[in-house]
């Protein structure tokens, strides 16, 4: 059985965290994956105690990887490593099943410490963001952005990407009318009018890390 399953699509990022866990933890076998699907494969085949993710990541989202994960193999502890908005990202990753967050800006070290927490059966996130997700204190913008569903997230960010509606279908393995039918009802809920808007709100609001 592996140790640790690192998915993020950047392999200096998985190459620095594994070495960390070699090194401080004692890790053997840590398997690595720069997608969703992949992954979650990975998951099946191999039951790794720990997963570590990113939310950005290509061939379904790092949301819907800890969904199936959570649902699949409730044994598996999931944390959560993203560069995205922290607030708004702990909220999804904590209603997605995930046990911990830790934000890319901060330290390996860090990082270190909410796996061991992890391991021992607590669960990591940053006491502001458990703040905003608990109250929804979010600013204007972020208040919309609570309105959309986890799909309608991943499709934003698609869409703020450049990703075309057929691109985006094959991406998530759902029909073209469905992301239509998505890209209407978040820009409905943003009340964005145009691509060039939803793309400016998402790099305002850090969702395209």
């Amino acid at each position: 059985m592996a140790d640790a399953l690192i998915v993020d699509d950047h392999p200096a990022i998985r190459l620095a965290v594994s070495a960390r866990l070699e090194r401080e933890l004692g890790f053997h076998e840590i398997l690595e994956s720069d997608n969703g699907d992949e992954a979650f494969e990975l998951v099946r085949q191999h039951l790794p105690p720990l997963l570590i993710v990113d939310l950005g990541i290509p061939r379904m989202s790092g949301i819907d990887l800890i969904e199936r994960v959570g649902a699949a193999h409730p044994e598996v502890r999931m944390l959560v490593l993203s560069g995205q908005d922290e607030d708004l990202s702990c909220s999804r990753s904590m209603r997605a099943g995930a046990h911990g967050f830790v934000a890319k800006r901060q330290s390996l070290g860090e990082l270190i410490s909410a796996v061991r927490s992890l391991l021992a059966g607590y669960s990591v996130f940053p006491l502001h963001a458990l703040g905003a997700a608990r109250h929804q204190g979010y600013a204007t913008g972020r208040d919309a952005l609570t309105l959309l569903t986890e799909r309608e997230v991943t499709v934003l960010q698609y869409l703020a990407r450049g990703y075309s509606n057929k691109d985006i279908a094959r991406e998530l393995l759902i029909s073209s009318k469905t992301v239509s039918t998505h890209k209407v009802n978040i820009m409905e809920k943003l009340h964005i009018a145009s691509l060039i808007e939803l793309a400016d709100f998402a790099r305002h609001h850090n969702l395209l890390r």
